[in-house]
């Protein structure tokens, strides 16, 4: 093997860091440790750029690449020249050469002059001996988009069905199933949750002519249930056929789950309203195929174009409905709450409202909040505003500006709102007003900082 010659300080130190690494076992300067140009740490720093210090640099040793996993924060400027330090693998090399990509430049770097990384910076890094290089880039990652602001894409073509009466999409063992009921009756249409949207139609069977509640539909245990104009009760396992419960009573809606909790010492409950001799009635049923009946529904109490919500807190369960249509007609804009499915009370206790009167809103638990959006108004008129929670639904407040929907997007009610495994709000179909059939558009949006990569 090939010997080479250094001088006392250098044949010291690199045996020092050879020894180390090897356990302090005697070894022999051969070629390896004089041909390696490995990089082994990389940092910046600049008095200007204060966060710059703290950055955390990985070094690709197999595609020569080094950059920040965690970008530095949305609007850090670094445009200003930075002090750059570098140690190498075995502690010394022959020279290195910097192409600064910003200003266009290549020079040989003596390792203290500052460097220009508003762009990639190329490092050409030449052993010992002169006989072996290693080239990395290296980039300083910086957001550029506000963490905090949502970011809104129309995918056009992802719906199948033309402008049906209604269209409902559910999340439901490992597909999302897509519902359209049209006027010869209900059609069914499945994709998988993962990947792009592949819509295949389904045979649907157990409801086809019947006059369906699609818009609430309840998954409750392992199986989806829906009602019909009718008070008919209908299960399925699989959301492709369905049977009557010929045991439950007539429905007039179905209002969501309460769910299990220890303090309660209580089954999941499903709860509903029935129409008990005439009279309007809360009740639920807790699987045993029993249902239990409660109070008489005040008139006030929503009917249709209400959406639920379930959760638990300090150890209670809840089950909280927001918005809709009454008996007496009027649309609302307060909040109801129940712990059993029987007792409901009215939340909204404030002195004004804090959404105007509407129903079909979209409802659903995003960026740990309860989001609000848009639905019918009193007047017959789609909606797009938006509106959060962090109360469940006690109070509310206007969403901030930055996750506003896009002009583009036009007012509307009664679309799905589902939240998706890459923590996209998506946005299926809805219509401008009650006397309008569905649109086939989905609206994909997501909050900037639910998007970086860890």
């Amino acid at each position: 093997m090939e010997k080479y010659k250094l001088p006392l300080w250098a044949l010291g130190g690199l045996m020092y860091v050879l020894s180390s690494c090897l356990g302090g076992d005697d070894v022999e300067l051969d070629e390896w440790a004089l041909s390696n140009a490995q990089i082994a740490s990389f940092s910046l720093s600049c008095d200007s750029i204060e966060a710059l210090s703290s950055v955390k640099f990985t070094i690709d040793q197999v595609n020569g690449l080094i950059y920040n996993k965690d970008s530095m924060a949305y609007g850090t400027n670094i445009d200003f020249k930075v002090v750059c330090s570098i140690t190498y693998v075995i502690g010394y090399i022959s020279g290195i050469e910097v192409h600064q990509l910003a200003t266009d430049s290549k020079a040989y770097w003596n390792g203290t002059d500052s460097l220009d990384f508003t762009n990639d910076v190329i490092f050409y890094v030449y052993s010992y001996d002169g006989k072996k290089s290693k080239t990395y880039t290296a980039k300083l990652n910086v957001h550029q988009q506000h963490p905090d602001s949502m970011s809104w894409s129309l995918d056009s073509g992802r719906i199948p069905v033309f402008m049906p009466e209604y269209r409902k999409v559910v999340a439901f063992d490992g597909k999302y199933l897509m519902y359209a009921k049209q006027i010869s009756g209900c059609e069914l249409y499945e994709s998988p949750t993962s990947g792009a949207f592949n819509w295949t139609k389904a045979t649907l069977t157990g409801f086809e002519n019947r006059s369906i509640t699609l818009e609430q539909m309840t998954q409750y245990g392992d199986a989806l249930y829906v009602s019909d104009s009718e008070g008919n009760l209908y299960r399925s396992e699989d959301g492709r056929s369905w049977t009557q419960d010929a045991t439950a009573p007539k429905i007039t809606a179905l209002l969501g789950v309460v769910t299990e909790c220890a303090l309660q010492s209580a089954p999941d409950r499903f709860a509903a309203l029935i129409n008990d001799g005439g009279v309007k009635k809360f009740a639920f049923t807790d699987g045993s195929g029993v249902w239990q009946t409660g109070e008489t529904v005040p008139s006030n109490f929503p009917l249709t174009g209400f959406a639920s919500h379930s959760y638990s807190e300090m150890s209670y369960s809840h089950l909280t409905l927001v918005a809709g249509t009454g008996a007496d007609g009027a649309v609302s804009s307060k909040s109801w709450d129940t712990m059993d499915g029987l007792k409901w009370v009215c939340i909204s206790t404030g002195l004004k409202p804090y959404f105007s009167e509407r129903e079909g809103i979209m409802l659903t638990v995003y960026d740990d909040k309860l989001y609000l959006i848009g639905g019918i108004d009193a007047s017959n008129q789609g909606l797009k505003d938006m509106y959060t929670s962090t109360d469940h639904g006690v109070t509310w407040a206007v969403a901030d500006s930055l996750t506003f929907l896009p002009e583009a997007f036009t007012g509307r009610g009664y679309s799905s709102a589902v939240v998706n495994e890459d923590k996209f709000l998506l946005l299926f179909g809805g219509k401008e007003n009650r006397l309008t059939y569905m649109n086939d558009e989905l609206w994909r949006g997501r909050i900037n900082r639910l998007g970086f990569k860890d």
